[in-house]
């Protein structure tokens, strides 16, 4: 069959039967002359680039169904981001590893868990060392407060109220010259004053004030541990107790120290110095109790020692028990209320030719005194024994109840070293 005579296209260049108006395939105006290509033949047909906006070729064509030529729009090229991509590489592995096989959702650690290992590391830096200086120094923070206490008083601990007289009225002096001992160290008290007031000291006021002067000696090889404010307490003829008013050193001397010291209390000057008592020590502590006379009977808080130099043998040891000693405090300790300390010394041998280990004394030695048994409390014996060796020497310390005279010494049965148990009797009269 003969296809009917027509023509080209201009714009598509489809075949389109003569007397047809319009480009069955791009809907071309046949009857608007186009100018021909550069060689006679059909125009070239555009493919849009990928990202230009496609407009249907009617739309295209100027002036077909009254349409104004549309303008293609490109979207400008994006430059890429590398960091950008990394981010969302990692992003997307994070998300994509849930669905891995064996997976297991975890539940989230909160922010604290961070604050924990920070904890942990700062312990293991600061904690474990201060430790070991806590033990080394066990009053350390007795020694601070003592310091920042001093520090924030000056001289003392006085406040000047404003009521302070700037010459001393007339004193009134008692010497006492007796001494006790507390916390390991010796306290001399020198003398008692009495007056008005003191011009160094305006926390008394002026309706009267008692100074007591003091020698503090600490020759123990521990600082006291110990602040005035706690411990000294001044009893009234009416038996009041009245706080310490102000010290000229607040705290306890350290080990080594020689000094003079002063404690002030507010009291009437119609009370009579030889009617008081100052008591050392608080509720919690083993009290000390002066009468401020000159001549009161101390001997209660004297301490008692009675030479004993008995014989124990343990783990192929030989022991010496040289003495015994009952008193209301160790150097750097008071005992407390109720109790009382137990030292005893001793010598050990080792007439084997191997070295001895016996270790702590909190682990073979005990106390028992009356229905209670203690272990030690404080010890300076050695932990071993070299062969061939005697002499060596040190004291163990036990806090027992007070009021006993009868003790007994026990070195337990330990597993590896003795299984027999050893026991001494002795009295602390």
């Amino acid at each position: 069959m003969s296809q009917t005579p027509g023509h080209s296209c201009p714009a598509c260049g489809t075949q389109v039967p003569a007397g047809q108006r319009f480009c069955s395939n791009c809907g071309t105006d046949l009857t608007v002359s186009r100018p021909a290509s550069q060689y006679g033949g059909s125009p070239q047909q555009q493919i849009p680039s990928y990202g230009q906006q496609q407009v249907p070729p009617y739309a295209q064509a100027p002036g077909a169904f009254g349409q104004q030529p549309v303008p293609s729009y490109q979207q400008p090229q994006q430059k890429s981001n590398p960091i950008a991509e990394a981010l969302g590489a990692l992003g997307l592995l994070f998300f994509l590893r849930r669905y891995r096989p064996g997976y297991q959702a975890r539940r989230q650690s909160s922010g604290c868990c961070g604050c924990l290992v920070t904890l942990v590391i700062l312990l293991a830096i600061f904690g474990i060392p201060g430790y070991f200086y806590y033990r080394a120094n066990p009053n350390v923070i007795n020694q601070i407060k003592n310091q920042v206490q001093h520090s924030s008083n000056g001289a003392g601990n006085s406040v000047d109220n404003g009521s302070t007289p700037t010459t001393q009225p007339s004193i009134t002096t008692a010497n006492i010259n007796q001494s006790v001992t507390y916390s390991g160290v010796n306290i001399t008290i020198e003398s008692v004053q009495q007056s008005t007031a003191f011009p160094d000291d305006g926390s008394t006021g002026t309706n009267g004030a008692i100074r007591v002067k003091i020698k503090e000696t600490n020759n123990s090889g521990q600082n006291g541990g110990y602040f005035y404010n706690d411990i000294a307490h001044l009893i009234l003829p009416d038996k009041s107790s009245v706080a310490l008013s102000s010290s000229m050193q607040s705290g306890a001397p350290d080990t080594g120290i020689v000094r003079e010291n002063w404690l002030d209390f507010a009291a009437p000057t119609s009370d009579k110095i030889d009617q008081m008592t100052l008591v050392l020590g608080s509720s919690q502590n083993a009290q000390i109790a002066i009468p401020l006379t000159g001549n009161a009977n101390l001997s209660a808080f004297q301490a008692k020692t009675v030479n004993l130099n008995k014989p124990i043998s343990y783990q192929g040891l030989n022991y010496t028990l040289l003495s015994a000693t009952e008193s209301f405090s160790i150097p750097g300790k008071q005992a407390t209320s109720g109790m009382r300390y137990v030292v005893l010394s001793f010598k050990v041998d080792n007439p084997t030719s191997n070295d001895k280990f016996i270790g702590s004394t909190q682990d073979y030695m005990r106390l028992k005194a009356g229905g209670v048994t203690s272990s030690s409390v404080d010890t300076t014996l050695p932990l071993g024994i070299k062969a061939n060796t005697s002499g060596a020497t040190g004291t163990v310390a036990f806090l027992v109840p007070e009021n006993n005279t009868a003790y007994t010494l026990i070195f337990l049965a330990t597993q590896g070293y003795s299984n027999v148990q050893v026991t001494t009797d002795f009295s602390i009269q």
